[in-house]
């Protein structure tokens, strides 16, 4: 699905990184491997093998994640949750949102916050929240398309649990695997407040203490340390004028390093 700041063309190579870690902890365990069907997980066994994602979006790489026992996706948008969780429990998304469809929608969020979530993002120009009807000079159906992306990820998330909350009030259950994808630096993310990096690595230096986490970012302050990146171009404008090369990278606070180097070797 369109979504501002999406991961969609470099999703399959986080979440390599990712399900690695599963394997690697059991590996070095005594329990049965997580991928035999038959294995039943503790309680214990079941919380130190889960995956949190604290700002999941569109879920692009939190659907290709494999390998935990326990997925809790959150997000702070409203109307992005509801999506989520419509679409989990059956919600028949349009195929076809007209420009008067969408105006409509917009100017009446709350009647259906599950539509207005799918409108929202996955028919707005770039998957910004109502930044624009998406259209092109090839016609393509956005709705349609939208609609079959998010489908298909919701397909591996359907044991998810979708929470809407502030990233720092979610609770970590012991030694999950955090997984952050934040707003660019110096961005607003969905509202008018511009979001405070400054704190959000704060709070990545404190969970890094007793969790692993990773966090989808181009740049990061010098005590975390990139372990993958990749470069690509990104779009501003309907007409493609506004093109800029970025370096997406994955990073992880040196202290994990030790963790995961059987990972990342």
């Amino acid at each position: 699905m369109q979504y501002l700041g999406g991961k969609s063309r470099i999703s399959k190579q986080i979440s390599e990184v990712i399900n690695e870690i599963p394997r690697w902890k059991v590996k070095n365990s005594e329990t049965v491997s997580k991928y035999d069907n038959e294995h039943q997980f503790s309680e214990r066994e079941r919380e130190s093998n889960c995956f949190v994602s604290l700002f999941c979006g569109s879920c692009s790489v939190e659907s290709k994640v494999e390998g935990f026992s326990r997925k809790i996706l959150n997000d702070k948008h409203e109307y992005l949750i509801e999506l989520l969780n419509g679409v989990k429990n059956g919600y028949d998304l349009p195929e076809q949102i007209s420009e008067e469809e969408y105006k409509y929608i917009r100017e009446h969020k709350d009647e259906d916050k599950v539509l207005s979530g799918f409108v929202g993002f996955g028919c707005s120009f770039g998957g910004k929240w109502f930044g624009g009807y998406a259209r092109n000079k090839t016609g393509t159906n956005y709705a349609l398309q939208s609609k079959k992306s998010l489908l298909k990820d919701m397909n591996n998330l359907m044991d998810a649990e979708f929470i809407c909350k502030d990233y720092r009030d979610v609770e970590l259950p012991r030694d999950c695997i955090v997984y952050a994808d934040p707003p660019y630096d110096n961005t607003t993310g969905y509202g008018k407040e511009k979001f405070n990096s400054e704190e959000f690595w704060e709070y990545m230096r404190e969970i890094s203490k007793e969790h692993v986490v990773f966090i989808s970012e181009q740049t990061a302050p010098d005590d975390f340390v990139s372990i993958w990146e990749k470069s690509f171009t990104r779009t501003l404008d309907v007409n493609k004028n506004n093109q800029f090369k970025v370096t997406e990278k994955l990073f992880v606070h040196k202290n994990n390093l030790k963790y995961i180097e059987d990972v990342v070797a």
